[in-house]
């Protein structure tokens, strides 16, 4: 499962509309489109993007990094194991770097 279709099972989460979550997430409507919708470019979602959807809270959980990056593990996880959003995003640069090498 790619990293799009692990952001739309996100907005099925919060059952939201593309649209609806755009507005949840500060983004515009075309970013969404242009992430999850197959009609779009299907584009990878900027670090700001990913800040953000790091930071969503559903129940008291937020979405985990591990999940949402490489599809291992749970979509959400009690804590984050990060002690700043700042942190979250270093690890998620790491992480774009790895599998960038992967390629």
């Amino acid at each position: 499962m790619s990293i799009n279709s692990r952001i739309a099972e996100i907005i099925k989460a919060f059952g939201d509309s593309e649209s609806a979550f755009a507005k949840r997430m500060e983004v515009s409507s075309s970013v969404m489109f242009n992430l999850v919708n197959p009609k779009g470019r299907l584009s990878y979602p900027s670090g700001p993007v990913l800040e953000k959807l790091l930071s969503l809270e559903l129940d008291g959980q937020r979405i985990s990094a591990e999940w949402l990056m490489r599809g291992e593990g749970e979509m959400f996880a009690a804590g984050s194991g990060f002690r700043s959003p700042e942190e979250a995003l270093d690890y998620l640069k790491e992480v774009i770097d790895e599998l960038k090498k992967e390629k």
